[in-house]
């Protein structure tokens, strides 16, 4: 007998990029993203107006097994050429701890940076995304953090994007403390700012 396996339901929202390179040059052309959580996939929009700041603003959804058989969503960012073809620009592996248990119960919105790098593990720009672990119940009200939000002095902006919407941060590591927190390799960590939700009476 077959059974069916309990999921979660994910709101993804491919939010931007900047400094897309590929072969150490700028992109230029339109490009879009394709998230892939286990054998699911769904392609963002693409990005008409092209260049290496790319804006999609481009909310998906998805599930997510719930049993632990997942460990990591990726999210690969593409450029399409003048003939046609589609080709990469770079990846970043997400892990699912960054937007779902412990401090980060279903409701909250999490604003996530994360580095790009391609197939020969090189840095290839920043992707600017938020992920939410949508609830159970109907009867929940979310609210957005304020732009107005300014960082305090231990904390840092996790790309220009992030420091100018006053949205996503990070506390600061020095280059020691990077190292044995695992940045710098081809695995990047984002670290989430949630929202605050609100239960209606």
């Amino acid at each position: 007998m077959a059974y069916s396996t309990m999921k979660h339901s994910l709101e993804i929202e491919l939010i931007s990029a900047e400094g897309l390179k590929v072969d150490r040059k700028p992109v230029k052309r339109k490009t879009f993203c394709i998230v892939r959580i286990d054998q699911k996939t769904k392609v963002c929009k693409l990005d008409e107006s092209g260049g290496s700041c790319p804006t999609w603003k481009d909310k998906i959804e998805m599930e997510m097994p719930i049993n632990g058989s997942v460990r990591f969503l990726s999210i690969e960012v593409l450029y399409r050429t003048s003939g046609g073809a589609d080709k990469n620009v770079g990846f970043a592996k997400i892990p699912v701890t960054d937007f779902m248990g412990g401090f980060a119960p279903q409701g909250h919105l999490n604003f996530l940076s994360y580095r790009l790098r391609d197939e020969y593990g090189d840095k290839s720009g920043i992707i600017n995304v938020s992920i939410m672990v949508k609830p159970d119940g109907n009867n929940i009200k979310y609210s957005t953090p304020s732009p107005l939000v300014v960082a305090t002095r231990d904390y840092a902006a996790c790309s220009s994007q992030a420091a100018v919407n006053g949205q996503m941060w990070r506390p600061k590591t020095s280059s020691s403390m990077a190292v044995g927190a695992g940045y710098g390799g081809r695995e990047v960590t984002g670290v989430p700012v949630w929202c605050t939700y609100q239960q209606s009476s």
